[in-house]
């Protein structure tokens, strides 16, 4: 098995404001998020390079590998800065159901980054990697007046309506192994995880999606793949 590495949490820094979304009496994202931008952030103060020690982090292991090629951006990286979890708030779709869906409302194309599936249009459980992953391209499920978690947000989208009923062990299950990727892959945090309804006026994901558990279970992920990237 790859060896693993240790990372810290990250405390996101900005502010959670209001935004449009899923809506739980409609299924899947109802308006395409305008390309809003907020002001400019000021630049952080530059600090001296000091010499850091090398820790060796224990051995432990999490029980994940086999990463799907399709996970794996075939160009370019976006600089990621966050990870949003959505519902579809109905009980039946995929990748290519959305897909279809955000483009008879005027979109370009599928608005989240990852579809995981509950056994409907796709199996319980798989994930489907979106156009937008492919191309690096921003998201369009989590407006802001900044926008920034479009631009910067990897957008998660499971299978379900999560206000009736929690996910499935096997949509958690890979949940769990594609929220790992990422942090390891953009250097995220626990911390950076969150829920649509937390940066944006929305029920969605749902109050029976475990977020806090989720949160918590990634904190004690001290180690991951090495050499993923």
């Amino acid at each position: 098995m790859p060896g693993f590495r240790l990372i810290a949490p990250v405390i996101c820094l900005f502010s959670l404001v209001f935004g449009s979304g899923c809506d739980t009496r409609q299924g899947v994202c109802t308006q395409l998020p305008d390309p809003v931008f907020g002001a400019a952030r000021p630049k952080p103060r530059p600090q001296p390079l000091r010499p850091q020690p090398v820790v060796q982090a224990p051995v432990r292991t999490v029980g994940f590998r086999d990463i799907p090629a399709a996970w794996y951006p075939p160009g370019a990286e976006r600089r990621w800065r966050a990870i949003v979890i959505h519902h579809s708030a109905d009980e039946n779709g995929g990748a290519q159901r959305y897909d279809q869906a955000h483009r008879n409302r005027g979109w370009d194309e599928l608005g989240y980054h990852f579809i995981i599936g509950n056994g409907s249009d796709t199996g319980n459980g798989v994930v489907e990697v979106g156009s937008r992953w492919r191309k690096q391209k921003h998201g369009a499920h989590c407006k802001t007046p900044d926008n920034f978690y479009n631009e910067y947000g990897i957008g998660i989208c499971l299978v379900g309506n999560f206000e009736n009923h929690p996910p499935s062990e096997a949509q958690l299950a890979s949940l769990r192994k594609l929220l790992l990727f990422l942090m390891n892959r953009y250097d995220l945090g626990a911390g950076q995880i969150y829920g649509h309804g937390e940066v944006g006026r929305t029920a969605c994901p749902g109050r029976q999606m475990p977020l806090s558990n989720l949160r918590h279970w990634a904190g004690t992920q001290t180690q991951i793949w090495a050499g993923s990237r």
